[in-house]
């Protein structure tokens, strides 16, 4: 699954872009996969439910599908899935350009984007 989201204030939002959701993946400890049909945009939310909360800098192992990705802090864990599991890119508005994180094209914008007035 593949999502393509464009500039921070035009993200998509679940009620409007269906192409912003996914089969939920996680395995909750029992082999079986959780299977919700999840919004990209409430990843965060739904993971929760799953025990991804706490604490930013506690350490979750990614449960997504057989990841094998060795423990990382909990702040981690939802960047982690939407860039490796579900391959999210943040397109850029203005020239197209594609990025696994949304801070990573947030800082192309600033710096190639804005004009100073």
């Amino acid at each position: 699954m593949s999502a393509f989201l464009s500039a921070p204030h035009n993200d998509p939002t679940p009620a409007t872009d269906f192409s912003n959701h996914t089969i939920c993946s996680w395995d909750s400890g029992l082999g079986i996969p959780c299977g919700a049909y999840i919004s990209v945009s409430n990843l965060s939310k739904h993971l929760s439910t799953h025990g991804v909360n706490g604490p930013a800098k506690s350490v979750i192992s990614c449960a997504w599908g057989d990841c094998g990705r060795a423990a990382m802090k909990r702040e981690n864990v939802i960047r982690h899935v939407e860039e490796v599991h579900l391959q999210v890119k943040y397109l850029c508005d203005q020239c197209n350009a594609s990025f696994s994180r949304k801070s990573t094209r947030n800082a192309h914008v600033f710096k190639l984007h804005s004009y100073a007035s």
